[in-house]
């Protein structure tokens, strides 16, 4: 007996594609690693930022800036000359992050020779060193963050030394004005050079704001290394050459390897202990002293312990915000008039400026004043 079966025509093509194996969200990028490390950062393995308060959340000095220093933790200002630009945290931000960098031009100022904005972070060595930079086995790395600006066009940014001999000057480009733009950049390792280690700067991680435009001061061509001290790109833009003009940058995440990988958030209390190895504000209310150094052969002051929450990166710089209070400490209403008696990365011990010798230990009963103290890079 002769059966005959029919079968409907079909694709080939569809049903071979039908074979594939899903590979999920990040299988696909999974199945492209290159290397182990780059596998751990995919799948989230371990800590991978190298940038810290890259979300912006950390603003333990308060306030803004129109000059050189510090505002946002750990991100630095270099501004010259000062006054032509506003540095502040802002709620303006793209969908997961509360908080951004937000730069406002404060006039149109047109920068001349030797003139330069820029932010950024020092790297500290113990946590470049992984990166073997200045040897044959320099690792590559990846730089992603948001970015939003009044001004489209091209940007810049460095990689470079703490001697600032060895410069990669980066670049990315605004599409669109006052959007929020995601922007990744790969560089790869510098096999020469000088690249502290331990608790010396490693490296600089820097954006470009501005510099001069009719020349080519700290300007370089992009993507290579050089050797030269650069802060961005001939041609970029610079904001403060537009009154008013704005740029807002969060989610800064600087991991090894050519894949940039979603921004690691990590909780507030680890960022912010982070954070305190280079700065921390305390303050003083409730602290007790130690007792009283006669000025026979002391002080002639009350000397107060103040207890650090993490190992400082080295011996801080101590000053105070409201150092001069009277009617301080109980008991006794002694005025205050902190001074700096003896520091290391981790302790700190201060004068009270309290002679009161009744009383073997006060307690600061006035709520105003304020340790600071700074072991930045």
């Amino acid at each position: 007996m002769t059966v005959n079966v029919s079968k409907p025509a079909f694709n080939i093509r569809e049903k071979l594609s039908e074979l594939d194996k899903p590979t999920g969200i990040k299988g696909t990028e999974l199945m492209r690693s290159e290397t182990s490390q780059e596998v751990r950062d995919l799948i989230g393995s371990g800590r991978k930022n190298m940038i810290i308060n890259g979300a912006m959340n950390i603003h333990q000095r308060g306030g803004t800036s129109t000059g050189e220093g510090y505002v946002l933790d750990r991100w630095h200002i270099w501004s010259n000359p000062t006054g032509k630009h506003t540095v502040s945290r802002d709620s303006e931000t793209p969908v997961g992050f509360k908080y951004s960098m937000k730069w406002t031009s404060a006039s149109a100022y047109t920068p001349t020779s030797g003139k330069y904005f820029y932010t950024g972070q020092k790297i500290e060595g113990h946590n470049w060193d992984k990166l073997e930079y200045g040897t044959a086995n320099a690792k590559t790395i990846t730089i992603s963050f948001w970015a939003r600006s009044s001004i489209t066009g091209t940007w810049s940014g460095i990689v470079k030394n703490n001697a600032q001999n060895r410069t990669y000057p980066w670049e990315y480009t605004i599409s669109s004005a006052n959007t929020w733009e995601y922007k990744t950049v790969t560089v790869p390792g510098c096999t020469d050079g000088t690249w502290l280690s331990g608790v010396n700067a490693g490296a600089w991680i820097y954006f470009c704001i501005g510099s001069t435009t009719s020349g080519t001061t700290y300007l370089g061509s992009a993507n290579s290394w050089q050797n030269s001290n650069l802060i961005g790109t001939t041609g970029s833009n610079s904001l403060v050459n537009t009154n008013g003009a704005t740029l807002y940058i969060t989610g800064v995440q600087v991991e090894e390897g050519s894949i940039a990988t979603e921004f690691e958030h990590r909780s507030y209390a680890e960022e912010l202990a982070l954070c305190q190895r280079y700065y921390m504000k305390r303050n003083l209310y409730g602290c007790c002293s130690t007792g009283f150094s006669q000025s026979g052969g002391g002080y002639n002051s009350h000397l107060m312990n103040i207890p650090l929450p993490v190992k400082m990166r080295t011996t801080p710089t101590v000053t105070f915000d409201n150092g001069t209070q009277s009617g301080a400490f109980q008991p006794g209403g002694d005025s205050a008039n902190f001074g700096s008696f003896a520091n290391g990365p981790d302790f700190v011990s201060v004068t009270t400026g309290s002679t009161n010798s009744t009383w073997t230990t006060q307690v600061v009963s006035n709520s105003s004043p304020n340790i600071n103290l700074a072991a930045e890079l």
